[in-house]
């Protein structure tokens, strides 16, 4: 049930229910496609990917509030946020049209849902401030409208839900810092433009995930290339509320974590030798050890991506050297096709990673229909 279940940010790839993935890239066109995994076969084929068109600057951000419910957001050529949905039967506004949302969002935006028919979208502005809106059955403040969040901040935010009505928001500051806001259900704390400073010289975004009501666990990478970790107990900030806890590596891009059950954690990073590597905390204890990771091969180029269907479910996702996506999966006992291994999903990838920089004009198609 939606209300004890905690809510992740969102990305480009998708679980919406047990043995079901969604998956959404940008091709050399910056069109984006799409492909899925319904439990027995990839579609629409294990290489294909269905074109869902748009001229998209930002990585595809995915959510899912229900079975058989899809919200996908890209950021245009104009800067603009823009907006399509799976409804259980069809895409709309229709199979490559998008609603426009209006802003000019530097990046990616990531969204979040806490219940049925709930939506909060974030994006950082042309001033590099924090902008809300939200769908609670309508769209607030309005369809192309935002609520101005203060803050000045560099890369992107993260957020995460672990409980109805509640968010919690993490940003980068000017200073490299780590700072954070959040909605109680009834208002923003600190304040609407405020944020509670948490320390650190952080060279990747935050990633942040909760795998039970009021508790977070927030991962960045440090000025060594070191992973890092905060966590939040309920009470207090772990290790304190401006420290860290060092977790070894050196780690290129951002860092994923996913949860999937209470205490369990499962982190990947990126070497330097571009191999994905895996960490992992089983409630007492990190493996294979605080600083060490385990080498599951590969010459990624781009930051993984993973999502969770199942307890002891993971399928990780990266794409290669030939642009290709690749994927790879822990099954409660085992890593397929093998631990080093990789099954290709084809395609020809221009966007699986934090955004390029605008290099175009055109805008995303507006469908009317």
């Amino acid at each position: 049930m939606y209300p004890s279940t905690p809510r992740a940010s969102s990305g480009p790839v998708v679980s919406w229910g047990p043995n079901r993935i969604d998956a959404f890239v940008l091709g050399t066109n910056r069109a984006v496609f799409h492909k899925w995994w319904n439990g027995a076969n990839w579609g629409p084929s294990v290489t294909g990917y269905e074109n869902m068109g748009g001229i998209a600057e930002s990585v595809p951000q995915a959510v899912a509030w229900a079975p058989n419910r899809l919200d996908l957001f890209v950021t245009g050529t104009d800067s603009a946020l823009y907006h399509k949905w799976w409804n259980g039967s069809a895409w709309g506004p229709s199979a490559t049209g998008y609603e426009y949302m209006g802003g000019v969002c530097l990046g990616d935006p990531r969204i979040v849902s806490w219940g049925p028919n709930r939506l909060d979208v974030f994006v950082v502005g042309s001033d590099r401030g924090l902008y809300h809106k939200w769908f609670n059955g309508a769209w607030g403040p309005s369809v192309t409208g935002y609520e101005a969040m203060g803050g000045g901040i560099i890369g992107q935010p993260e957020v995460a839900s672990w409980g109805p009505n509640r968010l919690d928001v993490f940003v980068i500051g000017t200073d490299r810092a780590l700072y954070h806001k959040w909605w109680n259900g009834a208002a923003w704390g600190p304040s609407l433009t405020g944020y509670e400073r948490l320390g650190g010289v952080c060279m990747s975004s935050p990633r942040v995930v909760s795998w039970g009501p009021d508790r977070l666990d927030v991962f960045v990478t440090g000025t060594d290339g070191a992973l890092y970790h905060k966590w939040w107990n309920g009470s207090a900030w772990g290790p304190s509320i401006n420290d860290f806890e060092r977790m070894g590596g050196v780690c290129v891009g951002e860092p994923e974590v996913v949860a999937w059950g209470p205490n369990r954690l499962d982190v990947f990073v990126i070497g330097t030798d571009s191999a994905l590597h895996h960490k992992w905390w089983n409630g007492s204890a990190w493996g294979p050890s605080l600083t060490g990771y385990e080498n599951m091969g590969g010459i990624a180029t781009s930051q993984p991506r993973v999502v969770s269907w199942a307890p002891n479910r993971l399928d990780v996702f990266l794409t290669g050297t030939n642009s290709a996506l690749f994927h790879k999966w822990f099954n409660g006992s085992a890593w397929g096709p093998s631990l080093t291994g990789y099954e290709s999903l084809g395609g020809v990838i221009t966007a699986f990673d934090e955004p390029e920089q605008k290099t175009g004009s055109d805008s995303l198609h507006r469908d009317t229909d």
